[in-house]
């Protein structure tokens, strides 16, 4: 799926392209794409790569080719074709899974679900998400697929935050880093380690909690939204890091504009729909995960982008910590987290 526009095209030979061959195995009749848009990764050799096969779908339409690690593919496929296609929500049609010779990759065939952009600071689409991740949770939680995806209970976050403390610290010594950036660092680490000291908080807090399937990465860039006469749908994807755990995690908020790796769904619309199925949970409570989630999001952010402080270029990564370090303490002063 694409995060703005397409990149480019892939110029010749297209029948001979790794994602039409693989394609192909799924329908094996000759169809000739029309153009081929790369959406995600330039080589063919990237760990994550996503293209758009323009023309080789049902009636003509196009298909989105992701190509990934087979952990994340078979995660994605088992959400698409043992769980969304049977629940009350609308979801993009999988066309099929087809793995590499070595093992170790996977081609994912999806419907397009075109280039609408969602937008977390959009009141109608904020009340949308909410709705839909509502319909979601609380069907989900009837199904037993607890044992089929990986754990994202609080163990998971636990180790996030431990691997984001580690991944600072390691870097700490990069030339590249100055006094500011420094500071910034620093306060980072003093809220991780304060959100550890309270982690059976976290814990306390998430046995109340219903399990469900959840997607754990609903933001911006991962759900388009569709219109047509009969108004607008809202469509997530990219299910690579789904699982099973507590549905607080896909309610994060992000107070910043500038940040958009949550979908900032609207807690008292996804509330009136939780509450004629979860009716112990008042708006108070659904609001208190909100803003656990939004720490646990944060620490899942900081973790993956504290990879490249290992490299000269720290600009980028720097502008995002200093994000981060607002968006968690945004979070963790109204509850009280704090020194």
């Amino acid at each position: 799926m694409p995060n703005r526009v397409p990149k480019g095209v892939i110029p010749t030979n297209l029948l001979e392209f790794p994602a039409i061959k693989a394609w192909r195995e799924l329908r094996p009749e000759l169809v000739q794409p029309d153009k081929i848009e790369i959406l995600k990764g330039h080589k063919v050799t990237a760990r994550r790569s996503a293209y758009r096969l323009v023309g080789v779908g049902p009636e003509g339409s196009a298909v989105i080719a992701k190509r990934c690690r087979r952990a994340k593919a078979l995660i994605e496929h088992t959400v698409y074709e043992e769980v969304l296609q049977y629940l009350p929500v609308p979801t993009l049609r999988c066309y099929g899974l087809v793995e590499e010779k070595d093992g170790e990759f996977c081609w994912l065939f999806l419907e397009d679900a075109g280039e609408e952009q969602y937008s977390a600071f959009t009141d109608e689409h904020r009340r949308l998400a909410a709705r839909w991740l509502g319909l979601l949770h609380t069907s989900a939680a009837r199904v037993a697929l607890a044992a089929r995806l990986p754990d994202r209970g609080p163990r998971h976050y636990l180790e996030r935050l431990r691997s984001a403390r580690d991944r600072i610290l390691g870097n700490l010594a990069n030339p590249a880093l100055n006094a500011d950036d420094y500071a910034v660092l620093d306060a980072i680490l003093s809220q991780c380690a304060i959100l550890e000291s309270r982690w059976n908080q976290v814990e306390r807090l998430c046995e109340g909690m219903p399990c469900a399937l959840v997607h754990g990465d609903f933001a911006e860039k991962n759900i388009r939204i569709r219109t047509n006469g009969a108004g607008i749908t809202i469509l997530p994807f990219d299910w690579g890091n789904a699982g099973w755990g507590f549905p607080a995690i896909d309610l994060a908020q992000s107070p910043l504009p500038s940040i958009g790796f949550t979908g900032n769904p609207d807690i008292a619309a996804y509330w009136e729909v939780a509450r004629d199925h979860w009716p112990s949970f008042d708006l108070q409570t659904i609001q208190q995960w909100a803003t656990l989630a939004t720490m646990l999001r944060t620490l899942v952010a900081i973790n993956w982008d504290a990879l490249s402080l290992a490299y000269e270029w720290v600009e980028k990564p720097m502008i995002w910590m200093r994000l981060y370090m607002e968006t968690m303490d945004c979070a963790m002063r109204p509850a009280g987290w704090t020194d």
